[in-house]
């Protein structure tokens, strides 16, 4: 048996689990992030 990650709604204290369909867009977005970071410095090293 697997436990999935939950998480408590601070106002009705309700337990949301934390499946893969919630986490994809935070994922995605952070990766979004961090390619977009790492090409700006690819960048500015190639400028140099």
């Amino acid at each position: 048996m697997t436990t999935e990650p939950t998480i408590t709604c601070p106002n009705c204290k309700a337990e949301i689990k934390l499946t893969e369909s919630l986490a994809a867009p935070l994922i995605e977005s952070t990766k979004r992030a961090y390619e977009q970071q790492m090409a700006e410095k690819d960048s500015e090293e190639s400028k140099r």
